[in-house]
């Protein structure tokens, strides 16, 4: 076997070997921030309701008179 074929199988694997590494960090992390959306989205649509802006706290104020 050519030392450029060990080298070049050598390479393939660690690739294989770190993609399959990061697809699995890249799955849990994916897991939780499901995880988190589903069951947070209930919270969330509560926190939300109360921010919302009625007709009475959306007119502009009036400007501030600017010092001459």
């Amino acid at each position: 076997m050519n030392p450029w074929d060990f080298v070049t199988w050598l390479s393939s694997i660690l690739l294989a070997g770190s993609a399959i590494v990061i697809f699995g960090f890249f799955t849990r992390d994916a897991r939780s921030i499901l995880d988190r959306d589903m069951h947070g989205h209930d919270e969330e649509a509560k926190d939300s309701s109360s921010s919302r802006t009625t007709p009475e706290n959306t007119r502009p104020t009036p400007p501030q008179d600017l010092p001459q």
